[in-house]
């Protein structure tokens, strides 16, 4: 019986049918992602799940290697809120503190070599307040003697009215009075403050020289941070030798 014979034409189509076949079943099922998870464990599967679409990951060929790579995606950052006048205010007002108090512990090392030297001034200012309250004190009693010298001269009037000079030289007397005995409160109040500061500028000096402070303290310009933030006026001392 006689072979059939398949025209080379027809033969021709089947293979190219077969290999078209054979390439779409490839790019359908060769492909192979490579990713890695949130805990840093490496899967292999043969489509990217939904969580895993934004980490990096690598698409690969039927022999392994590696076809196309894909980044992880970039976490956008909210920018920060700028910070409204009342927060800028008291940023501000604590670095002014901080640079403050730095020059003043600087100021306070440069003043003084020892506690002793503090305590002296100290002794000093306190005189100074002190001389100026008894000298208060004194020209109080001048005026009181002088008041009661005008007090014995009203009783010689009597009972003819009191001339009006001496009417007005007491008035002014006791106004005077009064703002001596005002002067030498805060002249005691002054005193009392004057010796606290020292006091602490005392502490605080102990603290910079021992090495007790928070902060680095230096004496050669550079910023320092201190533990505290107080009036950079310092306490009148001696000036070092």
């Amino acid at each position: 019986m006689p072979q059939r014979v398949v025209p080379r034409l027809g033969l021709l189509a089947l293979l190219l049918l077969g290999a078209a076949v054979m390439t779409l079943t490839t790019k359908a099922h060769g492909a192979l992602y490579k990713w890695t998870d949130e805990r840093g464990i490496i899967h292999y599967s043969d489509k990217m799940p939904a969580d895993a679409v934004n980490r990096a990951s690598a698409e690969l060929n039927r022999d392994g290697l590696t076809v196309r790579k894909t980044e992880q995606a970039r976490t956008v950052t909210p920018r920060a809120m700028p910070k409204n006048d009342s927060e800028e205010q008291l940023a501000r007002a604590a670095e002014r503190a901080k640079v403050l108090a730095a020059r003043r512990d600087r100021a306070l090392l440069e003043s003084y070599t020892s506690e002793s030297e503090i305590d002296l001034a100290k002794t000093r200012a306190v005189a100074t307040i002190e001389g100026q309250i008894q000298s208060a004190q004194a020209f109080i009693a001048q005026m009181q003697k002088r008041r009661a010298e005008l007090d014995a001269k009203q009783s010689t009037y009597s009972p003819r009215p009191v001339p009006g000079e001496i009417k007005r030289e007491i008035e002014s007397i006791d106004e005077e009075i009064a703002r001596q005995v005002s002067y030498i409160t805060a002249r005691q109040n002054e005193s009392a403050s004057v010796a606290a500061r020292y006091e602490s500028d005392k502490q605080r000096f102990r603290e910079l020289r021992s090495g007790d402070a928070s902060g680095t303290v230096t004496t050669s310009g550079s910023q320092l941070v201190a533990g505290r933030a107080t009036d950079l006026q310092l306490t009148n001392g001696p000036p070092r030798p």
